[in-house]
């Protein structure tokens, strides 16, 4: 529960840092595959974009294999896969705002991503990875929609590529998680009657999570 809170009272920090200095000389390229490909959750973000452009990442796959808030659930990551490609975009944006986004991928305190940077036009450039691969997740109807909707406006992405992604499996069935792992790492150092209270604690961490993530005391006043 800690880290919610030092991640919660860093993430409000950030909105008002960004606010009250934005820095407007600083920016840096962060490469887009996910919800972020939505102009709707950009504005949602408050992310200002000053330069966008199509990219194809190589040797990295897109899986959806970033743990979510339900039982398979899951979110997009740019596994490292040799031979493969990430379709998605390249955003410029304030340096502020990369802080914000690091809070709104779970990096600090949370540590569900991880940033990998790279190079583009001689410029460095950020995306970011699950920390733990799961295998046998699945995005939701809305999140896939994201992406297909994205791809289908984006003339490096192949068609066969935009067919395969639609056939994806969607999560119909926003159960409770039933494993531990995020907030309880090693539940078997625990006597075993109190396993149904750890796996409660870590479902109430999870929807604690899922409910202050698009909430902020402070966010509202970027917009102005």
């Amino acid at each position: 529960m800690l880290r919610i809170i030092l991640w919660k009272s860093g993430f409000e920090w950030a909105h008002l840092r960004r606010f009250l200095w934005p820095c407007q000389q600083r920016k840096i390229y962060y490469f887009a595959f996910g919800a972020n490909l939505s102009q709707d959750v950009l504005r949602q973000r408050c992310i200002r974009v000053y330069e966008a452009f199509d990219y194809v990442l190589e040797d990295a796959g897109l899986r959806f294999s970033q743990g979510g808030f339900y039982k398979d659930h899951g979110y997009a990551s740019a596994d490292a896969v040799v031979g493969e490609k990430v379709y998605g975009k390249m955003y410029l944006i304030l340096q502020r705002d990369a802080v914000r986004m690091d809070y709104f991928e779970g990096v600090p305190f949370l540590r569900a991503h991880k940033k990998v940077f790279g190079k583009v036009n001689g410029s460095s450039f950020f995306y970011y990875r699950t920390t733990e691969t799961q295998q046998g997740l699945k995005p939701t109807r809305e999140y896939l929609d994201y992406l297909l909707n994205a791809y289908r406006d984006m003339q490096v992405v192949p068609q066969e590529y935009i067919e395969t992604m639609a056939a994806t499996e969607v999560l119909d069935q926003f159960l409770p998680q039933d494993q531990t792992g995020e907030y309880v790492r090693d539940i078997d150092r625990w006597p075993g009657w109190l396993h149904p209270a750890l796996r409660y604690y870590e479902v109430t961490c999870l929807s604690l999570v899922e409910w202050l993530w698009n909430r902020s005391l402070v966010q509202w006043m970027i917009k102005h």
